[in-house]
């Protein structure tokens, strides 16, 4: 098994308490917008349940069981995503466990015969399970049994994270984060607390940044602005106009990709997809925050409603995936020049 190797002096193990107001007041938030099905529905579907598929055709619609292991464990995460599970509930995986992978130390599942782990299993509905399908492009689902708390059987759908050509991914290290996400949604919707405490106290992280860490975006020209209008024409539709995008007001200019042996090759190609499909001509950051959700900031309604501080994190996360617009190699990738006027909020 290979393992993505990090520095015992940059981990930690997960503060759980730093982010409980802000979570909170989110999940208010959420909850004001979803409206759940009458019981009424939930029984006439429920009808059609058979514990050995992972799924329930109502000869009208389809829905899906999903044992949720990372991210999606959480309601912030799902609302944002837009699922709207019909119900939810925690469960075990039996002869299987949880281990992180790669760089950044996404959730994955293992067969591991004699072990176990928790989750929370969601009935969604199959529109909505495709559409998180193509988010999870990294992932293929498979089937897994699991035992809910009150000692009932089901099969059910999980992501099983694709392999690097033959061979699993290196086990990595989850960053503060994520397993905040994760132990946040266990809390939410009622795991044991022998697995919530393991992984509060068993499981190391990649600790969340000081703010006066963060990377920015440097050298941009001095006294050269754009307004939104000029921003939207380079939404890279016309090849003859660059492609632009905003990070934190500053203007970014798609200059190219590095030579396809390049070692970087592939994960540029993957990030400039990934922006010119979701923020070609478009100011990045109210996307960013809430695709790339953080529990330390309540969620956000609408651009005005983020904090210096969670546009500033917004920035860092755009340059450590992909921006590279500072050192040697920023002429291949994305260059920058100028900003938009009046971009910055204050809370």
């Amino acid at each position: 098994m290979s393992v993505h190797h990090v520095s015992p002096a940059l981990l930690c193990q997960l503060n759980p308490h730093s982010s409980d107001s802000t979570f909170k007041k989110s999940c208010e938030t959420v909850l004001q917008q979803t409206k759940l099905p009458e019981t009424c529905i939930l029984s006439k579907i429920f009808a059609y349940d058979n514990p050995e598929q992972p799924y329930i055709d109502d000869h009208e619609h389809v829905y899906i069981w999903y044992l949720a292991i990372g991210s999606m464990i959480n309601p912030i995460s799902l609302h944002l995503r837009d699922i709207t599970p019909l119900i939810s509930y925690p469960a075990v995986c039996p002869n299987h466990r949880l281990v992180f992978r790669d760089r950044s130390g996404m959730a994955d599942i293992d067969f591991s015969p004699g072990d176990e782990f928790d989750g929370v299993v969601h009935l969604v509905p199959i529109e909505q399970m495709d559409c998180l399908d193509q988010v999870e492009h990294m992932y293929t689902k498979i089937i897994v049994p699991i035992i809910d708390y009150q000692q009932r059987s089901h099969l059910v759908y999980v992501y099983k994270m694709n392999p690097n050509g033959h061979e699993e991914r290196p086990v990595g290290i989850p960053s503060e984060r994520y397993l905040d996400i994760i132990v946040k949604g266990c809390e939410y919707f009622g795991v044991r607390s022998s697995y919530i405490n393991h992984l509060k106290n068993k499981q190391i992280v990649i600790p969340r940044k000081s703010p006066n860490t963060y990377q920015t975006i440097d050298d941009i020209p001095d006294n050269v602005y754009f307004t939104s209008a000029d921003l939207a024409k380079h939404d890279g539709k016309d090849p003859t106009i660059p492609l632009w995008i905003s990070v934190n007001g500053k203007v970014l200019e798609y200059t190219g990709l590095p030579p396809a042996d390049h070692s970087d090759y592939e994960n540029q190609k993957r990030f400039y997809d990934f922006v010119l499909s979701y923020f070609g001509g478009r100011e990045v950051v109210y996307a960013i925050s809430r695709a790339w959700y953080e529990p330390m900031f309540k969620l956000p309604l609408n651009d005005d409603d983020i904090c210096d501080d969670h546009r500033a994190l917004a920035e860092d996360m755009c340059v450590s995936w992909g921006l590279n617009c500072g050192g040697d190699t920023s002429a291949s990738y994305w260059k920058p020049i100028g900003r938009i006027c009046q971009i910055s909020k204050t809370e």
